[in-house]
């Protein structure tokens, strides 16, 4: 993939970056060292790239050229630039605090992160994920530019944090906050409160629950193609051994390579739309599962009604997690593939990103799943349908023996 074009006009608009910043004078090998070369190669390959698409010059606080206190410039830029982009990978806890305070304003403010070394408290934020290979970072600069250039179209969400200091402010006092709603106060719409939160639950979750029933065939979808994947690596792997026992050399390895890439090519188009399919489901699911998780922690009567969502979702969890546990596997093959041959770099270049994609759009899942089985939430068994309203669910805590 080439490199983006470079915006011509300039933007009077102001990005700083936040990040991990490591140290560029320690010892090489040393973990200081690692995270400065890991923090720059996401800096040079990632944001800066998709910024100057857009026109921005991205600014990092070891950069800041201007005199004064470091503290108190980092300050001024969380509170004033017009875009913040935070680099969450290893949750650095400098990182976590000035993310806080940038979501005191309802100002565009933008996650990024590596994949599987991110925090659970923020991974319900819409954030991109990457993996560190070349396919990976470019994924990444590309959903960046897409991101930031609609987000400065007005084109995004404020984070809960956000609304709530956007609408108590700071001279909003307790007692006006607290006091009695009457009738000719304003309803939480024009509070600028989540509209979601004003249904019923058993409403959410209804929706919740037809949304979801979408979501099994998207995954099985996925899931189908990651194992098609591994039996055409088998196979042509066999065919090459009979070829060399042929005695048919580098020639007969290049056809067997050939027709190898033309089913990774039919594989890869039924994978970038499973993964899309996967993807645009999940989304449409989750703010209502978040909703609906969060009032099951907080009441036991919502708790035991969601008992067949909770059970859903957790089974779901698994089998996201069984689609996941070959996947480092096939990245790797891909990525060898395209040393092998050049007839095997595009296909496999087209997996490698598909793969990518939908590894950083299942961190949600992992987090309800967690959530889930802390309020013990069983895995129903494969057998297991949702109550029909006629049987009683399963208790809270209670373990589903598999039949048998």
């Amino acid at each position: 993939m080439s490199n983006p074009e470079p915006s011509s006009v300039q933007s009077s608009l102001t990005c700083f970056v936040i990040g991990p910043i490591g140290n560029r004078h320690a010892s090489h090998g040393s973990p200081e060292r690692d995270t400065y070369e890991e923090s720059l190669r996401v800096m040079e390959e990632v944001i800066s790239p998709a910024c100057a698409r857009l026109g921005l010059t991205p600014v990092r606080s070891d950069s800041l050229g201007r005199a004064g206190e470091i503290n108190e410039q980092i300050f001024r830029r969380l509170r004033d630039d017009d875009v913040v982009i935070a680099d969450l990978t290893g949750a650095n806890a400098n990182v976590m605090y000035e993310l806080g305070l940038r979501h005191t304003r309802e100002k565009l403010t933008v996650q990024i992160g590596e994949f599987g070394r991110l925090p659970f408290d923020i991974n319900m934020i819409r954030t991109i994920q990457f993996s560190r290979s070349p396919v990976g970072l470019i994924n990444a600069r590309d959903e960046l530019i897409q991101v930031i250039e609609a987000g400065l179209a007005g084109e995004y969400d404020a984070v809960t944090a956000t609304r709530v200091w956007a609408v108590a402010g700071p001279e909003a006092s307790v007692t006006e906050t607290d006091q009695d709603v009457g009738e000719d106060a304003p309803d939480a719409d024009a509070q600028g409160l989540d509209a979601q939160d004003d249904r019923g639950f058993l409403d959410i979750m209804a929706e919740a629950e037809e949304k979801q029933e979408a979501l099994s065939p998207a995954l099985e979808a996925v899931a189908a193609c990651v194992v098609e994947l591994g039996e055409l690596a088998e196979a042509s792997t066999a065919e090459i051994a009979r070829s060399d026992a042929a005695g048919r050399g580098m020639r007969g390895r290049l056809q067997v390579a050939t027709r190898y890439a033309s089913g990774l090519d039919e594989i890869a188009d039924r994978l970038d739309s499973a993964v899309d399919d996967y993807s645009s489901v999940l989304s449409s699911v989750s703010g209502g599962a978040l909703i609906l998780i969060e009032r099951m922690e907080d009441d036991p009567e919502a708790l035991d009604e969601g008992q067949d969502f909770g059970m859903i979702t957790r089974r779901m969890a698994a089998a996201t997690r069984a689609a996941m546990s070959h996947l480092a596997d096939m990245v790797q093959q891909m990525n060898e593939n395209a040393r092998i041959s050049r007839v095997l770099r595009e296909p496999s270049r087209r997996l490698t990103v598909a793969l990518d994609r939908f590894a950083g759009t299942t961190s949600i899942v992992d987090e309800w799943d967690r959530r889930l089985q802390s309020l013990g939430v069983a895995v129903p068994p494969a057998d297991w349908e949702p109550d029909d309203g006629e049987d009683e669910a399963p208790e809270v805590g209670e373990t589903v023996e598999e039949p048998g």
